[in-house]
């Protein structure tokens, strides 16, 4: 029975390997079919097309943070080609200021000479009114003195009228003089605030700028840090997308089942059969000659078998892995095929120490109860068929 068994599983691998390596299906680059090896490898091909999904989404995320700082590099040259601009106002503002310090001191100079204009007018209406005084003294005079003779007293009177259109016209031209002085110290008041709106407007335009700068420069440190972080993943991204597919690399680590043809005995003391209850004889509850096991290992390549320009790599080797909780007493060893980036197939021999009965005792031997079962242990070499996944592959569909 275990002989027919290992034909036919045999027969199966060779058949499996031999539809695996066809031309049209490795050209094909996709496992056709329904079967459970197939369902696994389309799994790790559509785990692999989200990653290269992923993988570009970081790619556009970069391109576009690179076309804002660009935007942000342009928009601070632009600015500070402002700020030049503007500090070649400030100097040009420089000698405005001094000209208008100058025509400040002018006008103090203009406004002491109107203060003098002023005073000397002030002094021209004092006289006048003085001569007014001594007119009216004249006319006191000759009412009060009939000694005074008429003619002088009109020639007394000519005089000072003579002297008061002086003292007139004299007081006509310093108000001409003063007036022109106001209109000429009005254009300088006006051109003086003109040149305080405009530094006052430069002022402020410098200060929007300064900190419309601020605030750029902020952006762009922090646009720069967000790049810088978005590089780094990006990077995380390709180099663990490289290391899963880089068809370079000699060694794999995997995880995965075998199927061995025979199975861990489990030896106990039964009765015989109903008709013999009393009759305990030696049993193995273990009677199938196929068991599962969980190993772990190592793929080892040898050739590759990828073609150039295909999106799925494929190689032969050797699998070298352990198996069940006691790791080094249960080996696997044995060539390695793999397929479609991630799947990995092996066959070969399951070397591991198992319980046995001792010579001379066979299954059905009768014991008496309460007899311990002579055992033993000794190491066995059986085939197995394995299929194992990448385990960095394993570990990114897990953080997914």
């Amino acid at each position: 029975m275990i002989t027919r068994f290992f034909q036919i599983a045999f027969l199966h691998a060779a058949f499996l390997i031999t539809v695996l390596f066809s031309p049209d299906f490795v050209s094909a680059q996709l496992p056709a079919g329904n079967s459970g090896e197939d369902t696994l490898a389309l799994k790790a091909v559509d785990s692999l097309d989200t990653f290269r999904f992923m993988l570009k989404q970081e790619r556009s995320r970069n391109f576009i943070l690179s076309y804002e700082l660009d935007s942000l590099n342009r928009m601070v040259h632009m600015l500070s080609a402002r700020i030049d601009q503007l500090k070649q106002r400030e100097d040009e503002l420089v000698p405005l200021n001094e000209a208008l310090n100058r025509k400040i001191v002018e006008l103090g100079a203009e406004l002491h000479a109107k203060n003098l204009f002023l005073e000397e007018q002030i002094r021209l209406q004092k006289d006048k009114e003085q001569l007014f005084a001594e007119k009216e003294q004249i006319y006191k005079d000759a009412v009060n003195s009939s000694l005074i003779d008429k003619v002088k007293l009109e020639g007394l009177i000519s005089a000072k009228d003579s002297r008061l259109e002086g003292k007139e016209r004299e007081i006509g031209l310093l108000q001409q003089s003063i007036d022109e002085k106001n209109r000429d110290i009005a254009g300088r008041n006006s051109e003086i605030q003109k040149i305080i709106a405009d530094k006052a407007a430069a002022d402020r335009r410098i200060d929007t700028l300064r900190t419309t700068l601020t605030e750029t420069e902020k952006n762009l440190v922090r646009t720069g840090e967000q790049l810088k972080y978005t590089e780094l993943k990006l990077k995380d991204c390709e180099n663990r997308y490289s290391t899963v597919t880089n068809k370079k690399k000699k060694t794999r680590v995997v995880q995965g089942f075998a199927i061995k043809g025979y199975r861990t005995p489990d030896f106990a003391l039964a009765p015989k059969d109903a008709n013999n209850p009393g009759v305990y004889v030696i049993t193995n509850n273990n009677t199938s000659d196929v068991e599962f096991d969980y190993v772990t290992g190592a793929s080892f390549m040898l050739k590759d078998l990828s073609k150039p320009d295909a999106s799925l790599t494929y190689d032969v080797g050797f699998f070298l892995g352990f198996g069940g909780n006691n790791l080094f007493k249960n080996f696997y060893l044995g060539p390695n095929f793999k397929l479609f980036d991630v799947l990995h197939v092996n066959l070969g021999a399951n070397i591991r120490e198992y319980e046995a009965l001792k010579e001379g005792f066979n299954v059905g031997d009768k014991l008496d109860a309460g007899i311990a079962i002579p055992t033993t242990k000794e190491w066995k070499i059986k085939p197995y068929f394995g299929i194992t996944f990448d385990l960095e592959l394993l570990t990114m569909i897990g953080k997914r």
